[in-house]
């Protein structure tokens, strides 16, 4: 038994995927990167190198995006919602 290879995951999210899925979640690009798990003064710039392409869109990553895009909402979900 044991846990699927990295092979089997799904394709990996594309930037364009990432920047279009944001704005669908009406997030900034510091809300992303706070319910995607990055804090600290590089958090915002993380976000902005994944939508870019000079980062790498993890799969954990992935899969939090597309449970949030069906409906899934963290209890520190960020309440205003300004696009950026």
């Amino acid at each position: 038994m044991g846990y699927p290879s990295t092979a089997q995951e799904k394709p990996a999210m594309t930037p364009d995927q990432l920047h279009k899925a944001r704005r669908k979640l009406r997030l900034t690009l510091e809300q992303m990167a706070r319910v995607l798990g990055y804090e600290g003064t590089q958090a915002k710039s993380q976000i902005q190198h994944m939508e870019n392409g000079r980062r790498e869109i993890r799969p954990a990553q992935r899969r939090l995006v597309e449970a949030y895009l069906t409906g899934y909402r963290p209890k520190d979900w960020p309440c205003s919602t300004r696009m950026s």
